[in-house]
């Protein structure tokens, strides 16, 4: 069944990448770290580095229970990769290291974590257009609250909904079913919006909702298909026009 938009009870919103730009200082805090990495081991050339990085990385958030546990707690996650990068370039664990460079990662991410252009605008649109709305986001309490207060941004939210608060986190039905709950919202009249193809799409589609899938980067068609058509977007301003608002 295809959305109506003039039928749309519920609208959930993800936060990182959807509302907040949290990968657009990725590389430069990487790029600190393996920094750090060549003035501890000077004799490592940066692009192997920084090559280690890249690699323990994609080792780290591949496992779904690293994954799991590494978004609610970002710090272990990444102490985890750079000791995997150490490894990676025959290094001697360095406990003190990888707490030092993990901690100056975070510090980057966190000072250069900004709305996209326009989002607040786009909120307050939404908020007036449409009857209720959720924020759901996965990842830890206090991380994800800070954030949402320091952008003022659950003024335009029914229900605010986090992992680490929660107990669950998407693409859980269980997360879904009970946002639904809280809005007192139908699944076939609710929009889930989101970066996660996984997390913001399948999830959703699998409680008989709609979604809508944010590819800002323009990646194209995930290797997992959806079971049943979803939209396909660049930002939540193609998201407001295609809401009429």
């Amino acid at each position: 069944m295809e959305l109506d938009p003039t039928r749309l009870e519920a609208l959930c919103l993800d936060l990182d990448d959807t509302i907040l730009d949290s990968e657009g200082s990725v590389r430069a805090a990487w790029e600190l770290v393996a920094d750090r990495l060549v003035e501890a081991h000077p004799e490592l050339a940066r692009s192997a580095v920084l090559a280690a990085i890249e690699s323990a990385t994609d080792w780290f958030w591949a496992d779904d229970e690293r994954h799991r546990r590494g978004r609610l707690d970002l710090p272990w996650a990444r102490r985890e990769v750079v000791g995997r990068a150490l490894e990676t370039l025959q290094r001697r664990p360095d406990a003190a290291l990888a707490d030092a460079v993990g901690r100056a990662y975070t510090e980057l991410r966190e000072r250069e974590l900004w709305l996209f252009e326009g989002a607040l605008d786009v909120l307050a649109r939404l908020r007036a257009r449409v009857p209720r709305m959720a924020l759901v986001t996965n990842g830890a309490a206090e991380t994800q609250r800070a954030k949402i207060e320091r952008f003022d941004l659950a003024r335009f939210f029914d229900h605010v909904q986090i992992e680490g608060e929660f107990g669950a986190g998407k693409p859980d039905a269980l997360v879904y079913r009970h946002v639904l709950g809280r809005l007192d919202a139908a699944p076939h009249a609710s929009l889930m919006v989101g970066d996660n193809f996984e997390c913001d799409v399948l999830g959703p589609l699998a409680v008989g909702m709609h979604a809508a899938w944010i590819d800002a980067a323009g990646r194209g068609a995930p290797a997992v298909p959806a079971p049943r058509p979803h939209w396909t977007l660049r930002s939540l301003h193609e998201l407001a026009a295609r809401l009429g608002v």
